[in-house]
């Protein structure tokens, strides 16, 4: 039978040579638990921030912010990250990448390491805990890799889901930079020194002023917020209702009640439940008036439930 210290050896070893070939050894899982495969890749896009306004960003599959992703609490989380970056060298700028989950509990120089241009990993977590939460790119300087966009929130149902409710998702970010003939270019100096040139929901300033978020009057909403940042927070508020539950970081038993506006923290996320009383225009903004001014504003419109449009 192998001593204890041989058995701790040949782990080491094992587990060396899955990172080595860029894959990570799953995490134990409750027994049932599902696997949900994530595939991710990073890639370089142009995409709209602002009205009048493209930036040249760094991605997670061609989107800021990156796809939503939704599992149930116990899953088993499978993430593939792909670097599309090129060799420098090859027409690229040699840039690693990586991926932080909110929602995992690992260690990051094992789960979260960094891929290479050209180059894949893959690693499990299991996402024990219920929430909404923020993933981002983690590799330094990490306050230029979200600042250039890449991030996503990932929601963790309870086991028994949630009550039924019309949902709506809303990624809170910051862009930094100068804007010369509706081009935005942003840098690490800027992200460091300036205010943000734009604030914005789900990756555009000023994205829901102008197409308003259909809601029904008198039915249950439920509303997902992650702020990406990469750093300022969010004081989210509804103007003309009040939330009646709040969850910060979207854990069902921390629920708040009868809340106006509620802090979120750059990197975290909560739960809004709400009924909308009556028709009409309800906005919504972050309460951090000078974001707000910068484009964190959008527009909830209520409507009876069987004249609801898209």
């Amino acid at each position: 039978m192998p001593t204890m210290l041989a058995r701790s050896i040949g782990w080491k070893i094992a587990a060396a040579a899955l990172l080595a070939a860029g894959v990570t050894a799953a995490p134990a899982a409750p027994a049932g638990a599902a696997v949900v495969p994530v595939k991710l890749t990073a890639k370089m896009a142009t995409v709209k921030v602002a009205p009048g306004v493209r930036m040249h960003a760094w991605t997670f599959n061609g989107r800021v912010p990156a796809p939503t992703i939704r599992v149930r609490q116990g899953d088993v989380v499978q993430v593939t990250l792909r670097n599309a970056e090129h060799p420098r060298g090859h027409g690229g700028n040699g840039m690693w990448h990586s991926v932080d989950f909110h929602a995992a509990r690992l260690a990051p120089n094992v789960g979260f390491a960094g891929v290479a241009p050209g180059r894949q990993r893959t690693f499990s977590f299991v996402a024990d805990r219920a929430g909404v939460f923020l993933y981002h790119c983690g590799t330094a300087p990490m306050l230029l890799h979200v600042g250039m966009g890449m991030y996503g929130a990932i929601i963790v149902d309870p086991p028994e889901g949630r009550s039924p409710a019309t949902e709506v998702t809303l990624v809170q970010s910051e862009f930094y930079g100068s804007v010369r003939a509706g081009r935005l270019t942003s840098s690490l100096p800027a992200m460091r020194r300036q205010a943000p040139r734009c604030v914005a929901f789900n990756g555009r300033a000023l994205r829901y002023a102008a197409r308003p978020i259909p809601v029904p009057v008198g039915e249950p909403v439920r509303i997902y917020l992650v702020d990406a940042g990469p750093s300022l927070d969010s004081a989210f508020h509804v103007v003309g209702t009040i939330f009646d539950t709040v969850q910060p970081d979207g854990v069902p038993g921390n629920a708040l009640h009868d809340v106006s506006t509620h802090l979120v923290p750059a990197g975290g996320g909560a739960v809004f439940e709400l009924l909308f009383p009556q028709a009409g225009v309800y906005p919504f903004v972050t309460h951090s008036l000078r974001a707000a001014d910068a484009g964190a504003m959008g527009r909830f419109v209520a409507q009876a439930a069987g004249s609801m449009s898209p």
